[in-house]
């Protein structure tokens, strides 16, 4: 299973504060498969909308082109699950 942390950074990218918003979790290894988004908490639907569009804009291969995006507010870091199941327990 692949995973992305959807991280948003309020201050821009270069600042070192960060906010994790969810994972994004492939289920299936097929290589046009698409993302569950699973958010750490509730989320506005500003914020969800947001995950939608980079998912549909990286299609296909949304796994590798969302961890080169160039945005100034996020970032998709790839993670293992048991990483987010100890982020998780904090």
């Amino acid at each position: 299973m692949r995973m992305l942390e959807a991280r948003f950074h309020p201050r821009r990218r270069s600042q070192p504060d960060f906010d994790t918003v969810g994972y994004l979790v492939w289920k299936s290894e097929e290589p046009r498969a698409r993302p569950v988004f699973e958010p750490t908490r509730e989320l506005p639907a500003s914020v969800l909308s947001k995950i939608k569009y980079f998912i549909a804009i990286s299609e296909p291969d949304s796994f590798e082109r969302l961890q080169t995006l160039r945005s100034e507010f996020w970032s998709f870091v790839p993670i293992a699950p048991d990483e987010r199941s100890r982020r998780r327990r904090r």
